[in-house]
């Protein structure tokens, strides 16, 4: 179910009242993108992992967990002077274990969590914010847009099965935000059932879950390839030099 989320005060007094812990999972191999840590790649002043918790700073969480794979790299990233705890968490053999570990970690108790891949360095506090209200509301939420490009499902042999309708069809991004109960219940039947996924909506999902999908900017980019980090670049450049204008 797509929702186009509005600044609504029943939905900001459920997300008030819970505790959220945002997971920013930097712990990823980068294969793609060469020999160059995704967290540590510079656009313009600051690093990837920068953006992101600065937006993560700024939001609603009210506890931040890092799940990484070398924290003597990232610690001198962070300001001395967070106004939130930061914590770190180790990554694991896969995606899926890496955010289960960032989870983990976690202050116990029930509240929501709030999964972000640190390759998404646009993300924004709106963003953030608008998933957690959603999340607060349904139990499971995510960021998505819409697909523009017409969509093909092909075969081994490069044939066309079928061309799914457009309209029908969205983007999943990060963040996903979770009833930390739902979260951990969808986790241990896909390790019971041995079910891989590339997004944790996905675990919920073959758990029974219904996902709320918050329609949010199509700048969320993820950086997976160097072509990725060019188009970045270009992005940063043009927002730089339009709020320059709007001066």
């Amino acid at each position: 179910m797509l929702k186009h989320l509005k600044s609504d005060s029943n939905m900001k007094d459920k997300s008030n009242n819970l505790f959220v812990s945002g997971i920013i999972v930097a712990a990823g191999s980068g294969t793609r993108m060469g020999t160059v840590a995704k967290p540590l790649i510079k656009l313009g002043k600051k690093t990837v992992f920068e953006y992101v918790l600065e937006a993560f700073l700024a939001s609603s969480v009210d506890e931040i967990v890092v799940v990484c794979t070398d924290k003597a790299a990232l610690m001198p990233l962070i300001s001395f002077d967070a106004k939130k705890p930061i914590s770190f968490a180790e990554g694991g053999k896969t995606r899926a274990l890496s955010v289960y570990n960032g989870v983990s970690q976690t202050r116990k108790g029930e509240g929501l969590v709030c999964i972000h891949d640190c390759a998404r360095p646009f993300v924004t506090t709106e963003i953030i914010d608008s998933v957690i209200e959603a999340a607060a509301v349904s139990g499971v939420a995510t960021a998505s847009h819409p697909v523009t490009d017409t969509i093909k499902y092909i075969n081994t042999e490069a044939k066309t099965i079928y061309t799914p309708e457009r309209k029908f069809l969205f983007s999943v991004q990060t963040p996903q935000v979770f009833i930390k109960n739902i979260y951990m219940i969808s986790f241990a039947l896909a390790q019971k059932q041995c079910f891989t996924s590339t997004d944790e909506t996905s675990m919920a999902e073959n758990a029974g879950f219904s996902v709320t999908y918050v329609e949010t900017s199509k700048n969320n980019i993820k950086l997976t390839t160097p072509d990725d980090i060019k188009t970045a670049k270009a992005m940063l450049y043009l927002q730089e030099r339009n709020e320059k204008f709007e001066r």
